[in-house]
């Protein structure tokens, strides 16, 4: 039984004649009686009767009548669905994304998105690197944008934009009028460091390390998960911080948090679209992809 046969015959009850049902298939009438006869065979049992009326289907007719229409409703209710799908239209797309770029990055895309495909609805999930990492190999997100280097051997990435880490301090600290400090000052004040996993912290630690001192010697006063409660946290007088400078630029701006020199260092992140390795991307997804690079 195939949906040729089906569509023949639902197209034979519905007109009430081979010839109609026949013209609608593009076929010879003789052709459809060969199919409606190999149908008869496969379901071993009388489908249709020729009556004075025109072809009326049996009892058995009725039944494969229902269920073929049901098939044929399905098959066009997919091939519906994955035009959409191709489309990105009525499609939910799981992405994620670290602290900052899911906060100021992710948006930006989903705006950019909008406006070439409305019907695309974007389930956005922001958390730390390693949060973001874990979502992908378990398939809670297609694909992940993060601020530290993934396992190649999971992971397929790519390099999306880079962000410059700034140590800050609040307006009036004794630091704000300097010109720079040197990197063993870091020791002497307290400061407010990001969780463990994330790629803020990570790249933090690094640069310290090349400077000989060990994140573990810092006088942490606070560790915060989000870079809105750092920026909180510095200008209610808890400590300096190392913050991205996408976090901190109306502060920066507004003059409420300074931007402290570290002599001999600077600090950079590179944020990387990242997706599970050997998965084949939705066309939703390719979408959203080029939309985060636009954006970058």
């Amino acid at each position: 039984m195939n949906i040729k046969q089906l569509e023949l015959f639902v197209a034979i009850v519905t007109s009430g004649s081979f010839s109609k049902g026949a013209e609608a298939a593009c076929i010879t009438q003789s052709t459809a009686s060969q199919h409606i006869a190999t149908l008869e065979d496969l379901c071993g049992v009388r489908l249709l009767d020729r009556t004075g009326r025109g072809v009326m289907p049996t009892e058995a007719g009725k039944v494969l009548l229902y269920h073929a229409r049901q098939v044929l409703r399905a098959i066009k209710e997919t091939e519906q669905a994955l035009l959409r799908f191709r489309q990105a239209e009525g499609v939910e797309l799981s992405v994620g994304g670290s602290t900052i770029p899911g906060t100021y990055l992710l948006p930006k895309a989903i705006a950019a998105l909008r406006q070439t495909d409305p019907g695309l609805y974007v389930k956005a999930m922001i958390g730390d690197s390693s949060e973001i990492l874990e979502k992908l190999l378990s398939e809670q997100i297609e694909i992940g944008v993060v601020g530290r280097v993934a396992d190649d051997r999971q992971f397929s990435s790519e390099t999306l934009g880079h962000d410059e880490i700034l140590l800050v301090a609040r307006q009036g600290h004794p630091w704000s009028g300097r010109a720079d400090v040197k990197p063993e000052e870091l020791l002497t004040v307290p400061i407010i460091m990001r969780e463990k996993g994330s790629g803020t912290n990570e790249v933090v630690a690094a640069a310290l390390r090349s400077q000989g001192i060990r994140a573990a010697d810092l006088k942490v006063a606070a560790t915060m998960s989000s870079s809105e409660a750092i920026k909180q946290g510095v200008l209610a007088d808890c400590g300096v911080a190392f913050i991205s400078r996408m976090a901190v630029s109306e502060e920066l701006r507004q003059g409420g948090v300074v931007s402290i020199t570290i002599c001999g260092m600077s600090i950079t992140r590179t944020f990387f679209l990242v997706q599970r390795k050997g998965r084949a991307l939705s066309p939703a997804a390719e979408r959203f992809s080029e939309a985060l690079r636009q954006v970058t």
